[in-house]
């Protein structure tokens, strides 16, 4: 969130004052200066009648005259006479509304069955009222919109504030301005009263006779005399009234002002009327509301919000907060936190409190989950999370649908809404109303190979408040052919001997093995026996996924792993490495083998370049250590050993833990990483040691374990031990089961997601010929729940050597199952590529439908605001009367005192110093017609 410049109004003032008197202090220097002026004036008055006794009296008013307005003069300079422009700057009240978009505002506002939801109400009451507008009239409205984010985002600002409505300030509160190239009048008077006084002195002249014997004669008329006195009056009026007008425009030359020359603009005018930045300020609009509020977060995190909106506005303009939510605050800082700041601030709070104060009744289905292949004849499980909310227990009917996908043979604009309508199964539940989950299995056995559409819908009561959330749909495939799984083992490990016997009793899976420490006749669980590694490329690309247990990598031929490497990045192949204590060590210290960087290569890890000095590891260890699970963990499903993630983790909870790891320097930047070992004494830097890991390897996947020690979650459950092995290397080979094409792959990191999460889209795609594709990018489409479809822009992998790697992502904004298409190709050679989301609700919006009116009103009162509540009988209308009229104005007035004009006191200088050079020039040509000393 940016912070709102502040539309501010700004009017200039012209100020003339006395420097020199606004800095005397005290009455004793006042006096002081009163009187010495009192004495001077007494002095030269005193002075020149005696001095002028023998002269007539007009010529000694002239002398007396001329003397006191020099002395003036200097008085006048003595007292600092100055000019400052005064500006003034009216900051505008502020509104600021917040409006919460968090999931939970999808529910019903109140308990009517055809009620509205809280987002729709805030969007009526902001869209279909005139409480923008009224707001507008008097503050600036700024409304933004929060949920899991830490800032809110800004959605509509304007600034119609009274007569700023037009983006200009009030013409009256700005001091008019003269227009540039008027003659100024008075600078023009002036100088036409040093005319009259120049002619009067020529015209005394002239009366007189041009003698100066004459003029010093006693006898001689009177009108001389006089025409003095008038001379001077009109010449030291003149300078004063020309001086005047030169010092007021300090921008203009005189003779600009006299018409002379031509007059240029001040170029100021822009900033009396408004700061630039202000005027670049452009409102901002909202077309559609229900759209820009739309209920989608995961969170709501009203302190963020609060405290967001107090960083980037000026407290001493805003006039209030109007918070529209349903004040279920889950998420970032808490609210008694920003409570505190908006009091310090002396900012006021005005919650509006949307839903119901008793929960809605409504069932909703959270999660669906599905195997994504299953085989013919292989009976598997399918679970849906329900919740419900109200205020007793209910009791549902919930219907299992199946079908064939409509759309597996058609493109995206086909919509792909249109749930199976064949009802295989249903049962009858009871699920607790105070919000806690409740589960519902179905087991399902297919026969026909294709993809399948099924969909679990819940036959809800009367009183349910959204029927949009009844349904829940996802895609799955029948494929026909087994996994065929190789197992390569340095030795007989018991972790060995438990995935072997797993994998051979699994009938959807085809296993090998190579015990390379085993001898030629040894009997072992398994489809085929091998006795080397494959030597063939057709050998190696027939198996979907290879587990290595410590495996002799120098018992590999160069040539084996070099097929190896194309397995993985062209085939899709999945590689799991469980590290070990005998052969692990081994193939590190062989230093000058060329093999040891491409081995390297395949590990999601790094390996300290001393050897095993630094980070070798655990061996023998005597205490066990849990698992160090990483927020990636928890999205990880095949580390969940049960039907649902919560329960999994406390699973590997209970787990003991293990003993001993191979050391790893660090997880390599492309990988993630999902466990570490937990022992702090075995930190590398501020790094605990990898345990579990996994990276991307061309279109293959390759998954690393720390030591073969899971068999001892068969401890706790054989069961958790076989869930993780079976959904791990269905999770590696998931490449080569989801391939469409042998044009190539497209993967996501993460099938099941929450609203909210960033989906990584990885595709290896080759051309007709097989060879890499080399085009800057590629499109893929992604289909929606709601039928929408959104382009998916794929380029070229950064930092990937080999090419025709594409990599994108897209963020999941709603429940429901996504497909992800992507089309190579012409019509007679299209190949199209398929890859499924299921993304499901965070339940923590959902688990407090009630209105939080505790929290709202101590919001409220804690912030000296008013709280309302939106109850079925306040109508908007009311609701907005009500809070343009509590609400306000509060408007911030700054007065910029400005700083003395320097040309304006260079010219008041120039001009006093006329005048007193005039003055005492025509007092000394006075004095010396007349014989005065």
């Amino acid at each position: 969130m940016e912070p709102t410049a502040p539309d501010a109004m700004a009017s200039r003032q012209t100020i003339y004052e006395f420097a020199r008197a606004a800095s005397i202090e005290g009455w004793w220097w006042w006096a002081l200066l009163i009187a010495s002026l009192a004495l001077i004036v007494f002095g030269c008055v005193r002075f020149y009648r005696r001095d002028t006794a023998e002269l007539s009296r007009p010529i000694r008013i002239t002398l007396i005259f001329l003397r006191l307005a020099s002395v003036a003069a200097l008085v006048f300079f003595f007292f600092d006479f100055q000019r400052r422009t005064q500006r003034e700057i009216t900051r505008p009240s502020e509104v600021v509304v917040l409006v919460d978009t968090s999931q939970s505002m999808s529910l019903a506002e109140s308990d009517q069955i055809t009620g509205e939801s809280r987002a729709e109400r805030a969007a009526a009451l902001l869209g279909e009222t005139d409480l923008l507008e009224q707001f507008g009239k008097e503050h600036r409205v700024s409304v933004y919109a929060f949920g899991d984010t830490a800032e809110p985002v800004l959605l509509e600002s304007h600034t119609n504030v009274g007569p700023m409505g037009d983006g200009n300030q009030d013409a009256d509160s700005v001091e008019s301005a003269p227009a540039a190239g008027s003659l100024s009048l008075v600078a023009i008077a002036g100088l036409i009263l040093i005319g009259v006084a120049i002619a009067l002195s020529l015209s005394s002249l002239l009366i007189a006779g041009f003698g100066p014997a004459v003029i010093g004669d006693q006898s001689s008329s009177p009108r001389v005399g006089w025409l003095l006195v008038t001379t001077a009056v009109t010449l030291v009026l003149g300078i004063i009234v020309a001086g005047s007008a030169y010092c007021a425009d300090p921008e203009m030359s005189f003779a600009q002002l006299i018409g002379i020359e031509g007059a240029e603009s001040s170029g100021d005018e822009d900033d009396v009327r408004q700061d630039p930045d202000e005027a670049d300020q452009k409102p901002i609009r909202v077309i559609d509301w229900n759209e820009a509020i739309a209920a989608s977060a995961a969170q709501s995190r009203i302190g963020d919000a609060i405290s967001g909106v107090l960083a980037s506005h000026d407290p001493t303009t805003l006039a209030g907060v109007v918070l529209l939510s349903d004040g279920q605050n889950n998420g970032g800082e808490n609210v008694a936190a920003a409570m505190a700041t908006a009091r310090r601030s002396e900012v006021s709070v005005y919650p509006v409190g949307l839903g119901s104060s008793q929960p809605p009744v409504n069932v909703r289905v959270v999660d669906l989950d599905v195997p994504r292949r299953v085989y013919p004849n292989d009976k598997f499980a399918i679970s849906a999370v329900l919740q419900a909310t109200g205020s007793k227990e209910l009791e549902v009917t919930i219907e299992l649908l199946d079908g064939l996908d409509s759309t597996a043979s058609g493109t995206p604009q086909d919509g792909g809404n249109d749930l199976p309508v064949e009802v295989i199964d249903s049962q009858t539940i009871t699920i607790p109303g105070d919000g806690t989950l409740a589960g519902a299995k179905f087991e399902l056995e297919p026969e026909s190979v294709g993809r399948r559409r099924l969909a679990i819908r819940v036959i809800p009561p009367q009183q349910d408040q959204n029927d949009k959330d009844n349904v829940r749909d996802a895609r799955y495939e029948v494929v026909a052919r087994k996994l065929r799984v190789l197992t390569v083992a340095g030795g007989p490990t018991r972790e060995y001997r438990f995935v072997r016997n797993l994998l051979y009793r699994e009938n959807s899976i085809r296993l090998d093995t190579w015990l390379q420490s085993g001898q030629e006749g040894m009997s072992q669980d398994a489809d085929t026996l091998l006795n080397e590694f494959p030597s063939t490329a057709a050998e190696l690309f027939e198996y979907d996924a290879i587990v290595m247990f410590d495996p002799d990598w120098t018992a590999i031929p160069a040539e084996s792993l070099d097929m190896l490497d194309r397995w993985l990045a062209s085939q899709a192949g999945g590689l799991v490495i469980i590290g070990g204590p005998v052969y692990h060590p081994q193939w590190l210290r062989l230093r000058t083998d060329p093999r040891v960087a491409r081995i390297a290569g395949f590990f999601p890890v790094t390996f300290s370049s001393r050897g095993l000095l630094m980070g070798s590891g655990r061996e023998g260890g005597e205490t066990a250590w849990p698992l160090e699970f990483t927020p990636e963990a928890r999205r990880a499903e095949f580390l969940w050993v049960t039907d649902d993630p919560a329960s999994s983790f406390e699973a590997w909870e209970s787990f003991g833990g293990v003993y001993d790891y191979v050391g790893v320097k660090a997880a390599k930047p492309i990988s993630k990483v999902y466990a570490y070992f937990s022992d702090p004494t075995t930190q590398i830097g501020d790094t605990l040691p990898v345990y579990l890991a996994s990276q991307f390897y061309g279109a293959g996947r390759v998954y690393f374990q720390g030591s073969g020690e899971m068999w001892r979650m068969r401890r706790e459950s054989v069961a958790y031990f076989d869930s993780y092995y079976t959904k791990l290397i269905r999770w590696v080979s998931e490449g080569r089961l989801l391939r469409d094409s042998n044009r190539g792959v497209l993967l996501v990191d993460n099938p099941r997601a929450m609203v909210g999460d960033t989906i990584t889209v990885r595709a290896v795609l080759t051309d007709e010929q097989f060879e890499p594709l080399n085009v800057p990018e590629v499109m893929a489409k992604l289909l929606t729940p709601d039928g929408r479809i959104i382009d998916v822009r794929l380029t070229p992998l950064e930092g990937e050597s080999r090419p025709g790697t594409y990599s994108g992502r897209f963020v999941v904004r709603q429940a429901g199952n996504h497909e992800l298409r992507l089309t190579l190709g012409d019509a007679l050679g299209e190949q199209l590529f398929r890859q499924n989301v299921q993304v499901r609700l965070p339940t923590i919006e959902l688990e407090r439908p009630r209105r939080n009116d505790d929290e709202l009103a101590d919001l409220a009162k804690t912030t000296g605001g008013t709280y309302w509540k939106v109850d079925p009988d306040v109508t908007n209308t009311a609701l907005a009367a009500a809070m343009h009229n509590t609400i306000r104005p509060q408007p911030q007035l700054t007065v910029l005192p400005g700083t003395p004009d320097k040309l304006f006191a260079q010219r008041r200088n120039a001009v006093l110093l006329w005048l007193i050079a005039s003055a005492l020039t025509m007092e000394w040509v006075v004095r010396r017609l007349h014989r005065l000393a």
